[in-house]
C-alpha cells in the first residue's frame, strides 16, 4: 500500500473549498433566478405588467442573499466549538475517559493508540446511544478540537479490529482537512434549506389566516402561491445540496478507507466493518441525520432517488478497492461478511500483530516527512506498547479529571531534589493538598519510560478539557510558572505548555483556526531562520561546529543555501520560537512540507534524532497542523522523550 501524500491532500481539500464556494453561488443564483421569476410572474398577473422588473429583481437579491448568508453564518456559529458540537447536535454523549464500561474503553483504547501513534492530541470521545446502525464521524475544524464519536450498534457489533479500522478511516478524515470541508459544508447547507423552511413558514401562516374576500383575498391567494413557490425552490436548492455532498465527499472516503489500511495493515477489519453495515445498516434516527450525512463513515440515510445523490461510494465498491476480488467471492456467497472472510489478504498485508519494528535505518528528512499524517503499523504498535508500559498510577490519573492537573505539575517537576522542593513550595502556598498529589504522580513517574512524558499529556487532555473553565486556566497558569521557575525554557517544556494553551483554551478563547489565504515559505526567511537555529542549536549540545553544520543541512533542504546564517544562541531561545511558530501556519501545505523536511534535516544532521529534538519536532509539526508519528529508532522502539530540569 503505497503512502498517502498528506501535503497533496491538503492542497486539494483547499481546492475543494474553493470548488465548494463555486458551487454555493452557482446554487444561490440559481434559487434568484427561480424566485424572481416566480415572483415576477406573480406581480405581472396581479398588476398586468411586463416580467421585466429590476426593482423585484434586486429586492429578491437581496433577501435571497440576506436570508441564506444569516442561516449559514448562524450554522458556522452553532459549530464555533468544533466537534463537540456536531457530536452533541446528532445525539452524542461524551465517554468517560476513566469509564468503567468494557466496550467504551475498548474504543477509548483504540482513539488513544491511533492519536499517540500518529501525532495528535486524543480527541474528544462520543457514543451515539440512541443510535442501533453501525456508523460513526470524526468532526472539527482541526485536530485541536476533533471529536470522534460512534454509534452505539458500532460499539455493539464491531469487535477491535473492525473498531479500528472504522477509528482509522475517520483519523484519516481529521489528518487531511476534510473535517474542516464537512462542517463548512453543514453550514452551507442549512442556509440553502432555509429558503424552504421559510415558504413552509409562509403557508402555514396563510393557511391559519383564512380566506376573506375580494382583492383581499386575491393578495391571500397570491401570497399561499409565493410560498408554495418557496417551497418548491427550496427542495430545488437542497438538490443542489445534494448534488454538491456527493461531488465533495465520495472520493475522499475511497481515500480515507486506503489509509485506514495503510495504518493498521489490515484490510479485513475495515471490509467487515463494511460488510456488517451493509447487513444491519448504518441509518440515523437523528432529525440533522440530512445536514450531516457527508462527515459519516457511512451514508447515514435511506435514499429515494438512487445512488446519485448519495455522499458515499457503494459499499461493494468500497470493499472491492481494499479487498481485490471480493465481489467474485460475493457472487458465489450472497453474504457481504462470508465474502470479506473468504477474500485472500494482498500481498504483505498482515495485521498491527505481524508488523513488527521498523528495519534498521538512518533517520532521514524525507523518511520522516514521507509520514506525517501517514502513521503506519509500526507507529500503533509502538503507541500500544507505551500505553501497555504506563505505570497504573499515571494511566489512571491522566484519565481522571481530579488528577489530570497535578499530573501535569509532576511532568514539569525538576529532577533536581533543591529546585524540586522550591517548586513544590510554591504550589503548597496556595494548595497543599495539590503539592502531595503531584508529588505522589513524580514518584510514578520516575518509574515510567522517558519516551511516554509527552504522550502522556496528550493522554490527558480529555480530561483536561473536562474541568470548568476556571480549572483550565488555573492548570495553564500553574504549567507556566513551573516550567518558567528556572528562568528558561526546554524544548519539552516549550512541546507541553503549547500543547496546553491550544488544546486546554481559555474562557473565551477561540478554538484554533486554520489560516485563510496561505502564504509562501519563501516571505518568512526570519521566521524560519529562528526555527532552523533553535533546532540546530538542540541537538549540538553547545558545539558551534555541529550547530553551523546542522543549520546548513536546513538550509539546504530548504533550498536556500548559504542565504541565511545560524542565529547567536542569546537571539533564538526557546522562548523566541512562539512568534515564529504562530507566522509560519500561515505557510500553504506544500510549503509546509519543504519546512518539515528543513527542519528534520537540521535536527537529524548527525544521522540521527536526540530525545530534545524529536520532542521539539513532533511539537512544531502538530502546531503547524502536520501530525508527525511518533519518532522511532532503528530498532523500531520510540525515541525517548527528555527529562525535565
Amino acid at each position: 500500500m503505497s503512502g498517502m501524500d498528506f501535503f497533496g491532500h491538503q492542497e486539494r481539500a483547499r481546492a475543494s473549498s474553493r470548488r465548494l464556494v463555486l458551487l454555493f453561488v452557482a446554487a444561490v443564483a440559481a434559487i434568484v433566478a427561480c424566485i424572481y421569476a416566480v415572483a415576477a410572474a406573480l406581480f405581472a398577473a396581479a398588476e398586468d405588467e411586463g416580467l421585466w422588473q429590476p426593482q423585484i429583481l434586486l429586492a429578491v437579491t437581496a433577501g435571497t442573499l440576506l436570508v441564506v448568508g444569516l442561516a449559514s453564518a448562524f450554522k458556522t456559529m452553532q459549530l464555533r466549538s468544533g466537534g463537540r458540537k456536531v457530536a452533541e447536535l446528532l445525539g452524542g454523549e461524551a465517554v468517560d475517559p476513566g469509564t468503567s464500561d468494557p466496550r467504551e474503553r475498548m474504543l477509548r483504547n483504540v482513539v488513544e493508540e491511533m492519536a499517540i501513534a500518529s501525532g495528535v492530541p486524543v480527541p474528544d470521545v462520543y457514543v451515539l446511544d440512541g443510535e442501533p446502525g453501525i456508523n460513526a464521524f470524526a468532526a472539527g475544524w482541526s485536530p485541536a478540537d476533533a471529536a470522534v464519536a460512534v454509534t452505539r450498534g458500532a460499539l455493539e457489533n464491531l469487535d477491535r479490529d473492525e473498531l479500528q479500522g472504522v477509528i482509522a478511516h475517520e483519523f484519516s478524515h481529521v489528518f487531511h482537512g476534510d473535517m474542516r470541508l464537512n462542517i463548512r459544508l453543514m453550514g452551507v447547507l442549512f442556509g440553502i434549506v432555509c429558503i424552504a423552511t421559510i415558504g413552509r413558514i409562509v403557508v402555514r401562516a396563510v393557511g391559519r389566516g383564512g380566506g376573506g374576500s375580494g382583492r383581499g383575498k386575491g393578495g391571500a391567494a397570491a401570497v399561499l402561491l409565493f410560498g408554495l413557490a418557496l417551497v418548491l425552490i427550496g427542495w430545488l436548492g437542497v438538490l443542489f445540496a445534494r448534488l454538491i455532498q456527493a461531488a465533495v465527499s465520495r472520493q475522499r472516503e475511497f481515500l480515507a478507507d486506503a489509509s485506514a489500511v495503510q495504518y493498521t495493515r489490515n484490510p479485513r477489519g475495515i471490509g467487515l466493518a463494511l460488510a456488517k453495515i451493509g447487513g444491519i445498516g448504518g441509518t440515523l434516527q437523528s432529525a440533522h441525520t440530512e445536514e450531516a450525512s457527508h462527515l459519516l463513515f457511512a451514508d447515514g440515510l435511506r435514499r429515494a432517488f438512487g445512488g446519485g445523490f448519495a455522499t458515499h461510494p457503494p459499499l461493494e465498491a468500497r470493499v472491492e478497492r481494499i479487498l481485490p476480488g471480493f465481489r467474485r467471492q460475493l457472487a458465489s456467497s450472497g453474504s457481504m461478511v462470508a465474502a470479506v472472510q473468504a477474500t485472500p489478504l494482498p500481498p504483505g498485508l498482515y495485521g498491527l500483530a505481524a508488523a513488527g519494528p521498523a528495519p534498521a535505518r538512518t533517520v532521514a528528512a524525507a523518511e520522516l516527512v514521507r509520514t506525517v499524517g501517514a502513521p503506519e503499523p509500526r507507529h500503533v504498535v509502538a503507541a500500544r506498547d507505551l500505553l501497555r508500559d504506563l505505570p497504573l498510577d499515571l494511566a489512571a490519573a491522566a484519565r481522571a479529571p481530579g488528577r489530570a492537573h497535578p499530573l501535569v505539575l509532576a511532568l514539569l517537576l525538576d529532577r533536581q531534589p533543591a529546585r524540586r522542593q522550591e517548586q513544590l513550595a510554591s504550589i503548597a502556598a496556595r494548595d497543599p493538598a495539590l503539592a502531595h498529589e503531584a508529588t505522589v504522580l513524580f514518584q510514578a513517574r520516575t518509574l515510567a519510560s522517558p519516551r511516554a512524558l509527552l504522550p502522556l499529556l496528550g493522554l490527558a487532555l480529555p480530561a483536561l478539557r473536562a474541568l470548568p473553565p476556571a480549572g483550565r486556566a488555573q492548570v495553564r497558569g500553574d504549567a507556566r510558572a513551573l516550567a518558567l521557575f528556572d528562568g528558561a525554557l526546554s524544548p519539552f517544556e516549550f512541546a507541553l505548555l503549547k500543547g496546553l494553551e491550544r488544546h486546554l483554551r481559555a474562557p473565551g478563547d477561540a478554538p484554533p483556526r486554520p489560516p485563510g489565504r496561505p502564504t509562501a515559505l519563501l516571505e518568512h526567511p526570519r521566521e524560519a531562520a529562528i526555527v532552523l537555529s533553535v533546532l540546530a542549536r538542540a541537538g549540538a549540545r553547545g558545539e558551534e561546529v555541529a550547530a553551523n553544520r546542522a543549520f546548513a543541512q536546513g538550509l539546504l533542504a530548504l533550498g536556500t543555501p548559504g542565504q541565511a546564517a545560524l542565529l547567536p544562541a542569546e537571539a533564538c531561545p526557546i522562548t523566541a520560537l512562539e512568534a515564529a511558530v504562530d507566522a509560519l501556519a500561515a505557510v500553504s501545505p506544500l510549503g509546509k512540507r519543504n519546512l518539515l523536511e528543513a527542519c528534520a534535516a537540521a535536527a537529524g544532521a548527525d544521522g540521527q534524532l536526540a530525545d530534545d529534538e524529536a520532542d521539539l519536532l513532533r511539537a512544531l509539526a502538530e502546531l503547524w497542523d502536520c501530525p508527525v508519528p511518533l519518532v522511532t529508532t532503528p530498532e523500531g522502539a520510540p525515541v525517548a522523550a527528555p527529562v525535565t530540569g
